[in-house]
This record gives structure tokens, C-alpha cells and sequence, in this order.
């Protein structure tokens, strides 16, 4: 269920066609899918809490409250919460603002980001200077085309076979099998599955479950779990292996993203 804003996005960019950029509220219970769909404009997806799950061409992304998600005009997207959710879309119009990549950007939420955002929400509330909206979003511009520093996405195959392994991982994350094992239930030799692990993702099939693994124990950090629960959930033995990988995976500890988050009023 959605609500806050009764006009879609789209609605609101067409009655607003010559604003330099709107911003709406929406909240997603869990599992709500928000089905494929393109806006005009760009938009950034940028979580006040909970946590969304975006797919567009062959990647998931990930958009915790540690970061945001850059999604530039007429890309087509789908959008999922994974838990009870609550993000703010900020729309910026490309006919009046700086030209934009056609790819999706992952923004890290440091003080400095959160802080714009907030300033960009409150001067459009505000229907202030539009000038000093047009700085501010400049001001954004450079975040937005600064190299990633931290994205929480996941490739999707393509093989029929690394397919149905994937869906079974991401159903039932903590499972242990084997590639020769997987082999024989999705229909191909060890060394076939290796070899198309290398292909597609440039990696090992133990490092591509890791990764899998550590994607997916983000929304279980959202709920009221003990981390010793979401290690296991996820398939590590114990808390400490699971916090040292996520660590060198993340570059911060589960407990210390959890408490990262901060609501926006």
C-alpha cells in the first residue's frame, strides 16, 4: 500500500511542468511492489527509513538508509520494499538542470548529502528563489557524477541455470550447497557452473554467494534481529564470521549500519 501523496509522480510533473524539481513522500508497507515504470524527469530515491529494492536492466540495487539511488529520466525501474518503508522522491526536471549520464547512480548518505536533500526539500516546500534552488541542485549534480563509493547492487544472470540457483539463494540464502551439488539440480557439470560464474560475474561462485548473502542480510538488519540471528539466516556459522565479512565487504560493521540511519521529519 502506498500513501502520503494522493497524484502519482508522473501526475505531479505533468501539473508542474516548469518546475525545476519536486519532491514527494511515499510509504511502501512491506512487500509492496511498485511495478515497472519510467518517470519523465530524473528522480532520487532517498530512503528515510526501511529499505527499498530497485531493478532495472540486469541489476538489483539495494537502497538502504545509508545511501540513495540516482535514477535518470524515461529509465524504466521496478521497485520493491522489503520492509516497511518510508523514502522521499525528488524529481528534477532535465529540461532546466545539468545534462545527466543515462545510468544509475548509487549517492553515499554522508551528513553533507543528507543535509542537501533536506535543504532542496524545504526550499521546494517553501517555493523560494529559484535561483538558489538551481545552486542547490548543482550542488547535487557533482555529488550524483562522483564516482561510487559504496554500491549495494547484485547482477542478475542470464544463463537458464545460474537463473534458478540464484532464485533459490535469494529465497533460502543460508543454504550450503556445493557447485557440484547445485550442478546436479540445476542440470550442468561443476566445471560447467564455474565457468559460466567466470563469465557473467567475473568471479568465483563462493565469492558471488558471499556477496548474495551480505545483499540480502541488509533488510534483515532492518528488523528486529540479533546479529548472531541474521548470521545464521544468511548461512555463516557464527556472528563473527558474518560481521568480519560484511565488514570487508562494506567497509562498516552490521551493528554500526544499522545504527546509521536517521529519520528526516
Amino acid at each position: 500500500m502506498l500513501s502520503r501523496h494522493l497524484k502519482s509522480a508522473n501526475e505531479m510533473i505533468a501539473d508542474n511542468p516548469d518546475s525545476p524539481v519536486l519532491v514527494k513522500t511515499i510509504d511502501m508497507q512491506k512487500g509492496y511492489v511498485d511495478s515497472l515504470h519510467q518517470h519523465q524527469w530524473h528522480q532520487v530515491i532517498f530512503p528515510l527509513k526501511g529499505l527499498l529494492q530497485t531493478q532495472a536492466d540486469r541489476y538489483q540495487y539495494l537502497v538502504p538508509h545509508t545511501s540513495a539511488l540516482f535514477v535518470p529520466a524515461n529509465l524504466s525501474h521496478e521497485s520493491v520494499a522489503l520492509s516497511n518503508t518510508t523514502f522521499m522522491g525528488i524529481y528534477i526536471n532535465p529540461k532546466l538542470g545539468r545534462p545527466y549520464e543515462r545510468e544509475i547512480r548509487t549517492i553515499s548518505l554522508t551528513p553533507f548529502i543528507r543535509e542537501l536533500l533536506k535543504e532542496i526539500h524545504r526550499s521546494n516546500q517553501q517555493s523560494g528563489d529559484r535561483d538558489s534552488l538551481s545552486r542547490l541542485l548543482d550542488v547535487l549534480h557533482d555529488q550524483i557524477a562522483k564516482d561510487d563509493l559504496l554500491t549495494f547492487k547484485l547482477l542478475l544472470p542470464e544463463d537458464r541455470r545460474l537463473k534458478l540457483i540464484f532464485e533459490k539463494l535469494t529465497d533460502t540464502p543460508e543454504l550450503d550447497w556445493s557447485l557440484l551439488k547445485w550442478g546436479e539440480c540445476v542440470g550442468a557439470s561443476e566445471r560447467t557452473l564455474s565457468r559460466l560464474f567466470a563469465k557473467e560475474f567475473n568471479t568465483s561462485f563462493s565469492l558471488w554467494r558471499r556477496h548474495l548473502r551480505l545483499i540480502y542480510s541488509l533488510s534483515l538488519l532492518d528488523e528486529n534481529l540479533s546479529i548472531q540471528t541474521i548470521a545464521d539466516k544468511v548461512g555463516y556459522q557464527n556472528d563473527s564470521s558474518y560481521i568480519k565479512a560484511f565488514k570487508e565487504n562494506f567497509g562498516t560493521t552490521p551493528q554500526q549500519f544499522r545504527t546509521k540511519g536517521e529519520i528526516v521529519s
